[in-house]
């Protein structure tokens, strides 16, 4: 990378399939056809798993036959073929491991005759192909910002306390991107001693549906949206999170997504 150059990447939060926001992956596939990107980043919680998880345990109406297997087909089919045929032959892929993914190993734990088979790594053959798989409560470094998933910014589940992004600059102490909690947010911490210490904490906004129906219709702050990260030579970044509305966000001075560009587009999608 030149000096006066920077890369770009993309992170996507919480994308909780197959309670997924189509309208922002649109938008997100939108940019990727747009933009010659670096490095794409999944931060975790790809796949919701409900099928699986604990909080359906004894509740079989959220566990119908082969549920767990039409998620795995249906993610590579809509998500995850669909991103890399949009990626650069040499873009650098990172695959974090949420809190969701977490319930395939709470499964094998109580039938470890299932392990190797309940395994959406193996299944995607996500290593094969050129994915960086981060471990669960793992981090990973682009230059000078660390990314996670961020569940270990909560108790259980994701009931977080107020300000996530404080808590996470200080537990890490540097410069951090988290989700799991799906309301964006960000802080900024800078050391009294030493002025030139500057650090940032931001989370995420949710790739998945704002208002899934366990939820009941309760009032969140969870808004839809991705991450753009500009990467200069010495690590140094800028992040930006794009919140998407009405299927469209604007970035760089131009819009993606579905939008209605003039009155001669009116209806039309991209």
């Amino acid at each position: 990378m030149k000096k006066s150059s920077c890369q770009t990447w993309v992170a996507y939060y919480d994308l909780h399939y197959p309670k997924w926001d189509v309208p922002t992956f649109r938008a997100l596939e939108h940019f990727l056809r747009e933009n010659k990107v670096a490095g794409f980043i999944f931060g975790g919680d790809q796949l919701d798993l409900e099928s699986i998880s604990h909080h359906t345990k004894g509740k079989p109406l959220y566990r119908p036959p082969k549920s767990y297997l039409r998620d795995i087909e249906g993610f590579e089919k809509d998500i995850l073929g669909p991103i890399e045929k949009l990626l650069p032959p040499t873009a650098n892929k990172i695959w974090h491991i949420g809190n969701h993914e977490r319930f395939e190993f709470d499964l094998v734990e109580e039938h470890p005759e299932l392990d190797g088979l309940v395994d959406h790594t193996r299944h995607f053959k996500l290593e094969q192909r050129g994915w960086k798989i981060i471990p669960l409560g793992h981090s990973n470094k682009i230059g000078k910002l660390t990314t996670c998933h961020g569940e270990i910014l909560t108790g259980i589940g994701n009931q977080a306390g107020a300000f996530p992004a404080k808590k996470a600059v200080e537990l890490y102490g540097t410069s951090v991107l988290a989700g799991h909690t799906h309301s964006p947010q960000s802080f900024c911490k800078i050391s009294p001693v030493e002025h030139i210490q500057k650090w940032m904490a931001w989370i995420a906004p949710i790739g998945g549906k704002t208002n899934p129906g366990y939820l009941r219709n309760r009032a969140t702050a969870w808004l839809n949206g991705l991450v753009i990260i500009e990467l200069q030579a010495d690590g140094l970044f800028n992040l930006y999170p794009c919140i998407v509305s009405k299927g469209r966000f604007a970035y760089g001075g131009k819009i993606y997504g579905n939008y209605i560009a003039n009155s001669r587009m009116k209806g039309k999608e991209l």
